[in-house]
């Protein structure tokens, strides 16, 4: 597997929204060669510098940014889609609504970038999934560490809100 960094974004006191932390819990108790599941709570912007850094000592392969959150994205509960990265432009991300696009166009040319959403049951205060969401979060760790995020199922533009907000 080539290098891939997984960016595990979310907030795990808004219940279904601590989708990404608890990948990277699973993630990170399973290690796999290659791949780094990296915390990002909800400020992924604070993680592009050690991001660049790997992609300037990577002289090899481009890296792989593989960015997992919670998604409102019209679906039921625990789907999980592969959104392309043209459909969140302008689209905030994180505690200071900078949109992803923006965060990581000067690394794009040196990298290859894949999002994934996991549609929320529940929203709101609480520190547990749904259980919806976690049966996805399980198997989407799966399919991550076995490298098989290219099978999940593409947002279809027209047919569901491929632009989460």
């Amino acid at each position: 597997m080539r290098k891939t960094v997984v960016w595990c974004v979310g907030n795990p006191i808004l219940q279904d929204d601590g989708a990404g932390p608890e990948l990277y819990r699973q993630l990170s108790g399973t290690p796999v060669a290659g791949l780094v599941a990296v915390d990002c709570g909800v400020t992924p912007e604070n993680h592009v510098a050690p991001l660049a850094k790997l992609i300037r000592e990577d002289a090899g392969e481009s890296p792989l940014l593989i960015v997992v959150d919670a998604a409102d994205m019209g679906l039921p509960g625990g789907s999980i889609r592969r959104i392309s990265p043209g459909d969140l432009a302008d689209v905030p991300l994180g505690a200071h609504g900078i949109p992803l696009d923006l965060v990581l166009s000067p690394l794009l040319p040196d990298m290859e970038l894949v999002i994934i959403g996991i549609q929320p049951a529940r929203r709101g205060l609480g520190d547990s999934l749904s259980p919806e969401v976690a049966d996805a979060v399980s198997r989407l760790a799966s399919v991550i560490r076995e490298g098989r995020w290219d099978e999940i199922e593409p947002c279809r533009p027209y047919q569901e809100n491929c632009s989460p907000r």
